[in-house]
């Protein structure tokens, strides 16, 4: 056998759609389903944007009607080589009021 084979592939550092679902798994492990108020999923908005160090930030925002400033209630960051998730910020979603925020009115499955 040639030592060739053994050989390991460097393995591409993750795109951005990949760093949202690792952001969206580490949201559900420390919010389980039950806990996630059921119209908070209808008024967020998820983007990301990479840090000084090269991780992928990605933020989970609602936006005020009063204000229509959104603010992140969960951001992660997520290394691109590594995959290693670090929590920046992880608000109480209890004290999120719901018809506070965009989105809240509208029906379930809307496309506006």
């Amino acid at each position: 056998m040639s030592s060739d084979s053994h050989k390991l592939t460097a393995r591409p550092p993750m795109d951005e759609e990949t760093a949202m679902a690792f952001a969206g798994h580490r949201f559900q492990q420390l919010h389980p389903k039950e806990t996630v108020p059921q119209w908070l999923p209808r008024c967020t908005v998820i983007g990301w944007t990479k840090d000084d160090a090269g991780r992928f930030v990605v933020s989970f925002a609602v936006t005020p009607k009063a204000t229509n400033n959104a603010f992140a209630y969960f951001r992660v960051a997520i290394d691109r080589t590594t995959a290693e998730t670090t929590v920046l910020e992880d608000r109480d979603l209890s004290a999120l009021h719901g018809p506070d925020y965009q989105g809240f009115d509208s029906p379930e499955g809307a496309g506006t």
